[in-house]
């Protein structure tokens, strides 16, 4: 008998060191989990952050050098969709260890009606956002696009399910505020001082443009988790290229309906820093805004349109100092404001995640010491 005891306490003892081994497995599989996850997300950040700065530092140094032609600077924003197809094209690894049920793919005729219809949104939104950079100082138009986040917080709660809180309307707040006191001064430039109609133009324009892009954001996260239902990074790479497929026909349509085409060989031999400073100009910007596009895509999977509209507001933080040392713009005391509104407005957001997430990981201490009480 005893030495029937000791065996079953020798089993006992080992199934647990088993279901102790059996937990530190799970729990050192879900730290990788985490780490490759937000390797992601700070790579995606990257990318959008480092887009948008050179790209809207590039647009307003292609109208400040001559160029005139607004479904040119449309176009730019897109066109740069080309340089992922080596990666669409390249076959996806096959995971044999992957334990995800297999997800029905949408039909090409579903895919193609999302990316059109997604696509429209960017046109008519890279439209505004190029009247607005013509109209406006860099560091101005990028303190009024941040109001994206105000409104992507919005479309958020109406369409995604995004919870509004205390602290992030107060994050709305504090951006609405940050976007819109611009208007109320004059700006001086390259060209001299700007009209308060311009500046009324640019304004609207670059309102409405951050309107849209809020909506797209929240139909493309709609997208990702209704329709198309990937787990591939892949995805991502497939949504930024069809859209940019689709948006880029769009503009060269737009471009040779205008009839703008026809001056596009005047406005090189205009350009003030040579034809060749005009190509690269227009190539170095379809790259830097893909890489942007890319990025924002890549949030909004991998987190969500909000997340990815935060570190938009973040880059529109940073685009104004790039634009004073590089394009000499003014920083005015009422921009200064309207900066440090935007910073607060931003820290308040991510203040909440940080509750999100202090919320979530005691919540789980608890399911778990319920657990151990049970046994």
């Amino acid at each position: 008998m005893e030495g029937a005891h000791e065996k079953l306490l020798h089993l006992t003892f080992e199934e647990a060191e088993g279901t102790e081994s059996s937990e530190n497995g799970k729990t050192s599989s879900l730290q990788s989990s985490k780490f490759i996850l937000w390797l992601q997300i700070f790579i995606f950040t990257f990318f959008t952050i480092g887009g948008q700065a050179a790209g809207t530092l590039l647009g307003r140094v292609y109208y400040e050098q001559g160029g005139q032609t607004r479904w040119i600077a449309t176009l730019a924003q897109t066109a740069g969709f080309s340089i992922l197809l080596p990666f669409i094209c390249y076959p996806s690894p096959k995971n044999h260890n992957e334990e995800e049920p297999t997800i029905h793919q949408p039909s090409i005729f579903v895919r193609a009606s999302v990316y059109i219809f997604l696509g429209l949104f960017q046109v008519v939104n890279s439209m505004s956002f190029t009247v607005g950079v013509q109209y406006l100082p860099a560091s101005t138009y990028s303190l009024i696009a941040g109001s994206q986040l105000a409104f992507n917080a919005v479309t958020s709660f109406l369409l995604n399910g995004q919870k509004i809180t205390a602290i992030i309307l107060n994050s709305i707040v504090l951006l609405s505020f940050s976007s819109s006191a611009v208007i109320f001064q004059n700006e001086t430039g390259d060209s001299g001082e700007i009209s308060q109609k311009s500046l009324l133009i640019g304004f609207a324009a670059t309102t409405f443009g951050s309107l849209g892009y809020a909506l797209q954001y929240s139909f493309t996260e709609l997208a990702f988790q209704k329709v198309f239902k990937s787990s591939t990074l892949k995805e991502v790479m497939k949504m930024s290229f069809f859209i940019g497929f689709f948006v880029t026909i769009a503009s060269l349509t737009g471009l040779l309906w205008s009839g703008d085409w026809r001056g596009l060989e005047k406005e090189m031999g205009e350009y003030r820093t040579g034809k060749w400073s005009y190509v690269i100009n227009l190539v170095c910007s379809a790259i830097a805004w893909q890489l942007y596009a890319l990025g924002s895509y890549g949030l909004v999977f991998k987190a969500s349109s909000l997340f990815s509209n935060v570190v938009i507001n973040l880059g529109t933080s940073i685009v104004p100092i790039f634009a004073m040392v590089f394009l000499k713009d003014r920083m005015t005391g009422l921009k200064v404001l309207s900066l440090l509104l935007g910073l607060w407005g931003y820290t308040s957001y991510i203040y909440q995640h940080y509750l999100d997430d202090l919320e979530a990981k005691t919540s789980e201490i608890k399911a778990s010491d319920d657990q151990d009480d049970d046994f």
